[in-house]
């Protein structure tokens, strides 16, 4: 494989667990991270990435629209987009949906304070989930971006409705070739 990824994170602490994953299975000539805000990458060129991902981080960023336009803005015409992100089932999930919205509202901030000593943080966690969008809203949001969107292949919903994965392709038109810009 020659792909090279790029990695941004706003947390040091993150980039440095990181780091050292990637150090331990030698992949450093391949990956790269970065500390950063997804709302603001200027410094990568715009259409310059195949493909974007984003693991339960979205949720947490202020003005997710700005952001989801920056991944936009970088990512080549048809360029996949895929974002893994927490949200409270709904009630289309039958009783287990219900249950796992019980879990997630009440048992995970419980049990992930007590066993990580950091109860703070977990409550922040169930927070965000109830704050983020419905998955429908969310897909609606990335459809309907000011900058042009993207066209939502599929949204998987996991673990009772509680995970979902969003995938799609950025909607742009194409760079012209040097020929059709001189005509």
């Amino acid at each position: 494989p020659t792909a090279t990824i790029v990695g941004i994170d706003p947390s040091n602490n993150m980039l440095n667990v990181g780091r050292d994953k990637i150090a331990m299975q030698e992949l450093s000539h391949r990956i790269t991270l970065h500390h950063g805000d997804a709302r603001q990458l200027s410094n990568w060129e715009s259409n310059s990435f195949d493909g974007a991902t984003m693991a339960f981080g979205i949720r947490n960023v202020p003005e997710r629209d700005i952001a989801l336009c920056e991944i936009h803005r970088l990512l080549k015409p048809n360029g996949r987009l895929a974002i893994l992100e927490f949200s409270e089932p709904d009630d289309s999930h039958g009783i287990l949906g219900r249950l796992a919205r019980l879990f997630i509202r009440y048992l995970v901030p419980i049990m992930g304070g007590v066993l990580s000593g950091a109860p703070r943080e977990y409550a922040h966690l169930q927070n965000s989930i109830q704050d983020f969008p419905t998955p429908s809203e969310f897909r609606q949001l990335l459809q309907t971006l000011p900058c042009g969107g993207f066209d939502m292949e599929d949204v998987i919903h996991m673990n009772f409705g509680s995970v979902q994965l969003y995938s799609g392709r950025a909607m742009k038109a194409s760079p012209l070739s040097s020929s059709e810009s001189n005509e």
